[in-house]
């Protein structure tokens, strides 16, 4: 389908399932020439056939420097250049900060965060030099309302979240566009892969184990990650985009406007009510 994306060259790092395969799909549906990685090419063969079919898959470990830059090499020699990014590639924690491995703290800003940054240090050289470019970083509403025993999640992703205000403002005189993309709860795997930090006879359980219910139930009844793919269609046909954009469910989309008008202590009520947490 020839639309104004027909032939704009794209890199979507984390493309194999979730949010990365419908912005990949979608991106490519519109006309887009995508790319998208995986760290294992073997699951590739798995994936449905629509989405083999429209996207070509290359390998990379977002947490390995000479990976990301083999990865970026092999992209810019088949695609020979680049048009848009989307940092993409990411996974959840779950448990008390006080048991929570330090490694695996670590672990979650490594893939989070610096996976992101260092596919930014790969691609904008060529963006700036060539006075267009387009990044998109998929951040997460968690990093604005800090979900209890996912806090290193949501810092991971306030930390993007940072870097993209930033980034913003350091590339604007060279025509490279910039946005953070903040999906709620979405219907995908991601669950399933959370890692968890919880030990034994916790004094924390009495409180994790009804804030996770209310965790999967929200994951199981949130809308599926097209809804997310929809808004970078939004963002990519948009000369000028704006800074960040909301995708999920209606509360989701409305949770920054409502925010404004609450104080702190209230949130965070709301937030312990929401999570059945808010025990005496």
């Amino acid at each position: 389908m020839a639309t104004g994306l027909s032939g704009q060259k794209v890199l979507v790092t984390g493309a194999s399932s979730g949010i990365g395969a419908a912005i990949a799909q979608a991106l490519a549906e519109e006309g887009c020439l995508v790319w998208g990685t995986t760290r294992n090419l073997a699951k590739v063969a798995t994936l449905p056939e629509s989405l083999r079919q429209k996207v070509k898959f290359l390998a990379m470990d977002v947490n390995d420097d000479d990976s990301v830059r083999a990865g970026v090499d092999r992209f810019l020699a088949e695609a020979g250049g680049i048009d848009i990014l989307i940092n993409n590639a990411g996974f959840g924690v779950f448990g008390p900060l006080e048991e929570f491995p330090l490694a695996e703290a670590k672990a979650i800003f490594e893939t989070n965060y610096f996976g992101a940054l260092r596919l930014i240090q790969a691609v904008v050289p060529l963006m700036r030099e060539q006075g267009r470019g387009l990044i998109i970083n998929v951040t997460s509403l968690a990093a604005r309302f800090v979900i209890p025993f996912q806090v290193h999640y949501s810092a991971t992703k306030a930390a993007l979240s940072a870097l993209t205000e930033g980034l913003r403002q350091e590339l604007r005189p060279f025509g490279v566009k910039v946005v953070s993309l903040e999906p709620g709860d979405i219907k995908t795997n991601f669950n399933n892969v959370t890692k968890f930090g919880l030990k034994e006879g916790s004094p924390y359980q009495k409180w994790t184990d009804p804030c996770w219910r209310v965790i999967d139930v929200n994951m199981e009844n949130s809308p599926s990650p097209q809804v997310v793919a929809a808004e970078v269609l939004k963002i990519v046909r948009r000369r000028n985009p704006r800074p960040y954009y909301v995708a999920g469910d209606f509360l989701s989309t409305k949770f920054p406007f409502i925010a404004r008008f609450v104080s702190q202590r209230l949130k965070e009520k709301l937030t312990r009510k929401f999570y059945g947490i808010d025990f005496q």
